[in-house]
């Protein structure tokens, strides 16, 4: 059974061109100036000249396109929605300007790093209130450092492709505390699991908590001991290079102006 890629990264902006941006040819030529100008005589001219000539004959790309389009209204219609939690969570996800996050849970699965090393760390505040709690932290004249004196935790996050359903493996945010990212630095110093998104290296990761104390268990696998050991299929040279595409950047973060943490800091004083 094929794989389903999930893209999970949202595309940037870009600007829409216009030929009314491009400044106008000063130097054109008038229409009575045009015609005493010498033939150049170039051989896409005379190319062009030629089928302009033979507008009542349909080129071989107009044919060839009106044979596609008759084969596309032969198909059927292709499937879409679904139901049952699973296609509620790819909407879900598809339609989320956030980045969907990696938990680790009790069970061990199987994920790969699309990074050597973090994409993104900062400093993020945790604000117990009602409505949005979780805050960039400026790092420099921060007003819920200094009016509020919160002290920020560290987040270190990585891009992998999480294999919990190993049929629909998905491109998530892994953010990580500082106990998690000094196993992972560890993995990527050592020469034996170095560099972290190596091709040919995956990882189980799984979590348990005993006594209101967290313990992550992550445990480098080998490529060739996936489908035997995991029953997961290593990812193909193509389906790697689509997971790249799709993996997040640091455009992801969301920062508040300082204007908006000194309400905040203020709210949480009163």
């Amino acid at each position: 059974m094929a794989r389903t890629l999930t893209r999970r990264r949202t595309k940037r902006d870009t600007d829409a061109y216009s030929p009314a941006d491009e400044p106008e040819d000063e130097k054109g030529y008038d229409e009575e100036e045009e015609d005493e100008r010498p033939a150049r005589g170039s051989r896409r001219g005379s190319r062009r000249a030629s089928v302009n000539t033979q507008e009542d004959k349909p080129s071989r790309r107009s044919r060839r396109a009106q044979d596609e389009d008759d084969e596309e209204e032969k198909e059927p219609p292709a499937k879409v929605g679904g139901k049952g939690w699973g296609s509620y969570e790819k909407t879900k996800q598809a339609t989320s300007n956030f980045p969907d996050d990696f938990k680790a849970s009790g069970e061990a699965v199987i994920v790969k790093f699309l990074d050597d090393e973090p994409f993104l760390v900062y400093l993020q505040h945790w604000i117990e209130r009602t409505g949005k709690r979780s805050f960039t932290c400026l790092e420099n004249r921060c007003p819920l450092c200094d009016d509020l004196g919160d002290k920020p935790s560290q987040q270190v996050l990585f891009n992998i492709v999480d294999f919990t359903d190993p049929d629909d493996p998905q491109v998530k945010v892994w953010r990580a505390g500082p106990m998690i990212a000094d196993i992972l630095k560890n993995f990527a110093n050592d020469r034996k699991t170095s560099p972290l998104n190596r091709d040919d290296l995956y990882f189980s990761v799984s979590k348990q908590t005993k006594n209101k104390k967290t313990n992550y268990y992550i445990t480098p696998v080998k490529e060739r001991d996936l489908e035997d050991d995991w029953d997961v299929a290593p990812l193909s040279e193509d389906e790697l290079t689509e997971f790249d595409d799709n993996a997040y950047g640091e455009d992801i973060l969301q920062v508040s102006t300082r204007n908006e943490l000194k309400t905040i800091a203020r709210e949480a004083l009163d």
